[in-house]
């Protein structure tokens, strides 16, 4: 289901809200950790975490292992995180997820991902790029793409960023993709984004 299609079905939160005064202890640990790596100026307010990690708290365990990659996933990879955040926002454009594309188009204007290329990536166009983000964007587009990527294209990423970088950004994609289909499910509001072109 696109995501206009899920914002005029009603708007109904499939997981609904769950504000901090209904968690469990356990939610509540894993809620507040997160805040306060992601949210520094909330921590200790009572601040719910949001996104997906609202509807991942449901199960308490496998939002607390979800939760524990997040700062690897922010700080932790060997791959620059230009690529990174290029890396997501074709995986959220991908999945027509976007409260995860607005999120982290911020994300790579902080890291030095120039607005045209973001904007491209909104509306399916292959921006124009220098070699070491043109690499990572053929990887990540075949994968999403195909499911796999081919011997070329993964020797380019392989000399670029070794077998290391190669591997993390397939992680990469399946961590976002996780994170998406999440948010797609549970029906999350997306904020309004440029029109996304439409074939």
């Amino acid at each position: 289901m696109p995501n206009d299609e899920r914002q005029r079905s009603g708007g109904t939160r499939r997981f609904g809200e769950l504000p901090v005064e209904e968690m469990d202890s356990a939610q509540r640990a894993v809620n507040d950790r997160l805040v306060g790596y992601l949210y520094p100026d909330r921590a200790g307010s009572g601040a719910a975490i949001g996104g997906p990690m609202t509807a991942l708290l449901r199960s308490p365990e496998l939002a607390d292992a979800v939760g524990r990659l997040v700062p690897l996933m922010f700080e932790g990879l060997s791959v620059p995180r230009a690529a990174t955040e290029v890396t997501i926002l074709l995986t959220a454009r991908h999945w027509d997820c976007d409260f995860e594309f607005h999120t982290h188009r911020k994300y790579a204007a902080r890291y030095g991902v120039e607005d045209a290329v973001v904007e491209a990536i909104a509306n399916d166009v292959k921006p124009e790029l220098g070699d070491e983000l043109a690499d990572t964007y053929d990887f990540v587009a075949r994968l999403l793409r195909e499911g796999d990527v081919d011997d070329a294209t993964f020797a380019s990423v392989e000399r670029r960023w070794g077998r290391q970088g190669a591997i993390e950004l397939v992680t990469t994609v399946g961590f976002y993709t996780m994170l998406a289909l999440v948010l797609n499910v549970d029906h999350y509001p997306a904020p309004e984004l440029p029109a996304r072109a439409r074939k």
